[in-house]
């Protein structure tokens, strides 16, 4: 008499398919790219609202009062008061005693 080892069965393991070109091309083509620009960064959009810019009038800086002999042109009123002024005057505008 032989002796037979005892057969183990394997499991039933089901195969694995990928989808057909078709269908790739399909998936492929309804998620938005980039290239397309159909998506906005929301950075941009907060980062815009969360800008304010104040317009800080400019002017000439003068050294004596009444707006004579010129110390710098195009500077605000503080920073001509650093440096020294007597007045100041925006474009356009009166002449300022600091």
């Amino acid at each position: 008499m032989s002796v037979h080892r005892p057969t183990v069965r394997r499991p039933n393991i089901p195969e694995i398919t990928r989808p057909s070109v078709l269908k790739r091309k399909r998936l492929v083509s309804k998620t938005p790219s980039l290239s397309k620009k159909k998506i906005v960064a929301k950075t941009t959009s907060t980062m815009k609202s969360q800008k304010k810019s104040r317009k800080v009038p400019l002017g000439t800086c003068y050294l004596q009062n009444d707006c004579k002999k010129v110390i710098a042109k195009e500077i605000t009123k503080q920073q001509c008061k650093k440096q020294g002024g007597k007045s100041w005057k925006k474009v356009g505008g009166v002449c300022e005693g600091i």
